[in-house]
């Protein structure tokens, strides 16, 4: 399940990911974060994975980091994940994400680090 909103008084995109995170919801959910944030004329995500189960493999994570600008999400967007404690498999999702140029993504296990990080 996905949830997507924008945070007014910090013009922030937040959104959530709950369940088997597979390569078709991840896609499903970007390209309802670029939605969002285009038609708000914002450029800073939230993305909350504590609730998700990581089921993308290496090559999922690294087709859908190519692919997030046809999913409306700019590479200049600021993004922040926050995520549980074992960041093994995110980080290489983080990895493919900077070799497609988003050098503005950040995982974190801390809400309110991230939170700090995209107030920056």
């Amino acid at each position: 399940m996905i949830k997507v909103g924008v945070v007014d008084k910090l013009q922030i995109v937040s959104g959530k990911i709950e369940g088997d995170l597979t390569l078709e919801l991840a896609k499903a959910y970007f390209e309802e974060v670029g939605m969002v944030a285009n038609q708000h004329g914002l450029k800073k995500v939230l993305t909350d994975l504590r609730s998700a189960c990581l089921k993308a493999d290496e090559q999922d994570m690294s087709l859908l980091a190519r692919e997030l600008t046809q999913l409306g999400v700019a590479s200049s967007y600021r993004g922040a994940v926050v995520m549980k404690e074992d960041v093994r498999g995110y980080k290489q999702w983080e990895n493919h994400c900077l070799s497609a140029g988003y050098r503005e993504m950040r995982l974190f296990v801390d809400e309110e680090t991230a939170m700090k990080w995209l107030s920056e």
